[in-house]
């Protein structure tokens, strides 16, 4: 998305209506999606144009609304990896995955990703970067279209790390946790960041990952 009309440039968070331009947010759940409806116009949106400058964001040379993102892949010894449902926009099959916050090392970001979102524990260390890539047309609610994504890879031995018998407690923006192969993410409408990741990187996330001898 293109930002074609004033920002308030102070550093403080502000929410814009997709359509008007006002900040007259609020945000409601309708049939379990979360959605905003602007007081000013009327109409409701699947998303917004917030600026909060806790997270790493800029507009390049075209005006266009980039955000940086991290995510994890977190793989069972099956070749299974962890996926869950969004129930905010853009609601479709995803990985533990958020944005960047500002000064925040990527690698970080996906390990405190990993634990807000499905309450997994993984060490910085243990987590293997797979991409790094600039998407376009990678949408998010908060307005962008544009993501700087870092993709890692988290192989986990058991799924007692995520809860009694592999069962995973997602967060407010998801439901409906499963262990796919690959195959069967690409078939169940994931979003378009982590299609782009599983096209053109799934031999790294299906390659072992080398143990350090102890």
């Amino acid at each position: 998305m293109k930002i074609d009309f004033p920002l308030v440039r102070d550093h403080t968070f502000r929410e814009y209506c997709l359509h008007c331009h006002a900040e007259a947010i609020t945000w409601i759940v309708v049939d379990g999606r979360k959605c905003c409806t602007c007081a000013s116009c009327g109409r409701e949106a699947e998303r917004a144009v917030v600026i909060d400058p806790r997270i790493s964001w800029w507009t390049d040379a075209d005006g266009e609304y980039w955000h940086e993102s991290a995510g994890v892949f977190v793989r069972d010894r099956g070749g299974r990896f962890l996926f869950f449902q969004r129930t905010a926009f853009p609601y479709r099959l995803t990985v533990p995955a958020g944005h960047v916050e500002s000064g925040e090392e990527p690698r970080c970001a996906a390990a405190r990703e990993l634990w807000e979102e499905v309450g997994m524990r993984g060490a910085e260390g243990d987590l293997r970067l797979v991409a790094d890539e600039y998407l376009r047309g990678d949408v998010c609610r908060r307005g962008s279209d544009a993501h700087r994504w870092h993709a890692f890879l988290l192989e986990i031995d058991e799924h007692r790390e995520s809860g009694v018998q592999g069962e995973v407690t997602v967060n407010e923006e998801g439901e409906a946790p499963v262990w796919l192969t690959l195959d069967q993410a690409r078939s169940g409408r994931p979003t378009f960041a982590v299609e782009r990741i599983i096209e053109q990187y799934s031999e790294r996330l299906l390659a072992a990952v080398p143990r350090i001898a102890e």
